[in-house]
């Protein structure tokens, strides 16, 4: 009798241990296959209940701080400053994986567009984005090269029934001899070891030109890092011969045939702020109403510029009153009559929200949305807007980790394109600390049901963000393009049309 107890104990014990065994080889498997767990996971970083702002060193400069220690704030204020983005393919939401390995490169950092498909084109998408910096000796100086890597990639499934975007065996350096190293940053010559293509950002305007715009560095006395433009079919040719000839002959002609520079005139008295020295992340744009050949530039929030000639500077479209805006009064929605922070420095509605007129720029290219699903309604001047995404990055300081608060701004459509709403910050289920996100690019994915590819679209069309995780990975997040126009707080002066239309959206 005892014996036959040991044996049933020894064979439950058995069945125990191997079931454990099966589950932990299942996590593992899981976070082999995907690198995600099914440990739930934090919608934001914990520091998002903390403070919504990271001081300057010198708190005299920092015009926020003051609003930030005023005793009557309650720390649950902020806590749902947040909108939590999930995917529509992954069927646990996470955002999803760039698969490069096939490319040779580790790569980061991405910006991506979809390709028009036909019976010669077998790639879904054109990735551009950043390899590791090498350290490269020029004339005895040391420098660290940027690199750009261009590869096609396709939308696959892994075995788990995820999404992942798989690039194929080919891929080549864009730019990567163009201009030399010779530069200097007078406000931060740490950035004069740096070179090469940075920041790249891709986007089809409506009669069909593939464009990429980048900073580069450049032999300025003020200017360092300026940006430039190009079409993608002059940087390389190769995509021609992917669209093939049927596809390529519906193309406009190249007008960016090598790397054209895109500068601005500075503001009278204003020639060595450092704005001027170091030009980044300019947002290219297009107006649903305006001329399908104008090329559009949001330079920094609010300040929108047109592209003229190869020759002249960028004129402004926006006037000087009209890049001004506000935060619509309360805000936090809690806070107390008259403790509204606005900025100083940078008088936007954007930089009210974000607590912080300083370390705010734009990040992706720009976007419009008519705000009905398609079928249901007319573009109009009035329910229409234009959107992009702006970041903000943060160093806590109790914090060993960098982060990046990223918000949509919204404006009009059509002249005078005022900034009009702010969005929540945005947070991609499957963030975690310490892996902070670095989105660079959104662009509609439509599966090419039209063309030429579009950069306007409605509430129900699919958006796809583009991110590096850490300078170290490439991912990427597909949403309805409600989301993005969702749990926004109002700018001042944001016209009745506008509010009408927001009605039915959340928040």
């Amino acid at each position: 009798m005892r014996s036959h107890s040991t044996l049933i104990r020894g064979v439950l014990t058995l069945v125990a241990v191997a079931s454990c065994f099966v589950i932990l080889l299942t996590v593992f498997h899981i976070k082999l296959a995907d690198g995600l767990s099914i440990i739930p996971v934090q919608e934001r970083p914990f520091f998002y209940e903390q403070q919504p702002h990271h001081p300057t060193t010198d708190t005299i400069q920092d015009d926020a701080e003051a609003y930030l220690e005023q005793g009557d704030q309650n720390p649950s204020d902020h806590d749902h400053d947040y909108r939590l983005l999930t995917s529509l393919r992954n069927n646990m939401g996470f955002y999803n994986k760039i698969d490069a390995r096939k490319s040779g490169h580790q790569l980061m950092n991405p910006t991506l567009l979809e390709l028009p498909r036909n019976g010669n084109n077998t790639h879904d998408f054109l990735v551009i984005a950043r390899a590791p910096h090498v350290l490269k000796k020029i004339e005895n100086k040391r420098y660290k090269l940027a690199r750009q890597v261009a590869t096609f990639a396709n939308l696959t499934y892994n075995h788990l029934g995820r999404p992942v975007l798989k690039t194929g065996n080919w891929s080549r350096l864009l730019v990567n001899d163009f201009g030399g190293p010779e530069h200097h940053c007078q406000k931060q010559p740490d950035m004069d070891r740096y070179i090469g293509p940075e920041d790249m950002k891709l986007f089809w305007t409506r009669t069909g030109e593939p464009l990429l715009i980048f900073t580069h560095q450049v032999e300025d006395e003020v200017m360092c890092q300026g940006q430039f433009i190009i079409d993608v079919r002059a940087a390389m040719p190769e995509l021609e011969e992917a669209l093939g000839p049927e596809t390529t002959a519906l193309l406009p002609p190249i007008r960016f045939s090598e790397p054209t520079g895109l500068r601005r005139e500075p503001l009278e008295g204003e020639e060595m702020h450092p704005r001027y020295q170091r030009e980044k992340n300019w947002a290219p744009a297009q107006s649903p109403f305006g001329s399908d050949q104008e090329l559009l530039l949001m330079v920094e929030p609010g300040q929108l510029y047109r592209w003229t000639s190869p020759d002249d500077p960028v004129e402004p479209v926006v006037s000087e009153q009209d890049q001004t805006s506000a935060v619509q009064e309360p805000y936090p929605p809690q806070a107390a009559p008259g403790t509204t922070w606005h900025g100083k420095h940078k008088q936007t509605c954007m930089h009210d929200v974000m607590l912080d007129d300083r370390h705010v720029h734009q990040s992706s290219p720009m976007l419009s949305i008519t705000l009905c699903n398609r079928g249901t309604c007319e573009p109009n001047e009035q329910n229409t807007v234009m959107v992009g995404i702006v970041q903000r990055r943060q160093d806590p300081p109790a914090v060993p980790f960098t982060w990046y608060d990223r918000r949509v701004a919204v404006y009009e459509s059509a002249p005078p394109y005022r900034m009009i709403s702010v969005s929540k910050k945005l947070t991609y289920h499957g963030e975690s600390d310490g892996r902070y996100v670095w989105t660079g690019s959104m662009v509609y994915y439509t599966n090419q049901t039209q063309f030429p590819p579009t950069n306007h679209g409605f509430l129900d069309d699919e958006v796809w963000l583009s991110f590096g995780i850490k300078d170290a990975a490439a991912g990427w997040l597909d949403v309805r393009a409600r989301e993005l126009v969702a749990d926004h707080y109002l700018c001042q002066g944001a016209s009745e049309g506008y509010r009408h239309y927001r009605q039915g959206l959340s928040a």
